[in-house]
């Protein structure tokens, strides 16, 4: 029952992290063809949104192969 719930958990922030990437582009697409966008704002954004996007694959990766740590006992 554990196992099931990773998995489903993983799938679950799979395709929440593809449907965030999705709107970051579109996002980032908007703000690039608004000229009186700051640049500095057009940075950070995407690389905020990257770091979110990577982490959460990350998680999500973790959820899905079932990586713990190794007790000692």
């Amino acid at each position: 029952m554990k196992r099931t719930l990773y998995l489903a958990s993983g799938i679950s922030v799979l395709f929440t992290t593809l449907a965030f990437g999705h709107i970051m582009v579109h996002d980032t697409a908007h703000i690039m063809s608004h000229h009186d966008a700051s640049p500095v704002f057009l940075i950070a954004h995407t690389i905020l949104a990257v770091a979110f996007g990577v982490l959460s694959l990350i998680g999500a990766y973790f959820l899905l192969t079932g990586w713990r740590r190794q007790s000692s006992n």
